[in-house]
């Protein structure tokens, strides 16, 4: 069975890799492994998750009746894991409450003005483009011992399957922020 807090980050994998939740199944001696339930996703995503531990959010001023408050932090990440027992908030003198969080953009909201006090987060976030290239060379796997045929005046070229499930892979490696291509700014200071 999935995590509960997982849901929204494998049902986005799941649209992201085309993944039906019976897709095709393999027997082992014990069991029948689905491809792709829930279970499977969430396995191929916690080989891209990344842990946090106490680390500072980021305090957005905003306005209200002329006066500036601090309600909306930023974690840094998007698609955190949600719920009590993989996420947290601290300040100094512990763990915090009174806020609703945005998981998907990585965006909390406490109910009340916080004076741009220091907060502290620590939980699990998934890189979703990783997993889902990871997928898409899975399903190109599945698919590699397909082969063309024609008959009747018909021609069908199966075996370009899983070179479009490896074009998808390629696709979503690119957009991974941990597989991609990364790009970075320099400004120098010695000049």
């Amino acid at each position: 069975m999935a995590r509960t807090g997982m849901q929204t980050l494998i049902d986005t994998v799941r649209g992201y890799a085309n993944a039906a939740p019976d897709e095709w199944e393999v027997s082992t001696d014990t069991s029948l492994v689905e491809y792709w339930s829930d279970e499977e996703i969430q396995r191929v995503l916690d080989r891209h998750k990344q842990e946090y531990i106490h680390e500072p959010m980021d305090a957005q001023p905003t306005y209200e009746s002329g006066s500036t408050v601090f309600k909306q932090y930023l974690l840094g990440v998007g698609n955190v894991e949600s719920g009590t027992a993989v996420f947290k908030i601290e300040d100094t003198a512990g763990t915090v409450s009174g806020y609703t969080v945005d998981y998907t953009r990585g965006i909390v909201t406490f109910s009340t003005d916080q004076s741009g006090k220091a907060f502290y987060w620590s939980g699990f976030a998934y890189d979703l483009d990783a997993a889902a290239a990871d997928i898409w060379r899975m399903k190109a796997s599945h698919v590699a011992g397909l082969v063309d045929f024609s008959t009747d005046g018909h021609s069908v070229k199966r075996s370009q399957q899983a070179q479009q499930y490896l074009t998808m892979a390629n696709y979503f490696q690119q957009r991974s922020a941990s597989e991609g291509v990364q790009t970075s700014r320099i400004v120098r200071n010695d000049l």
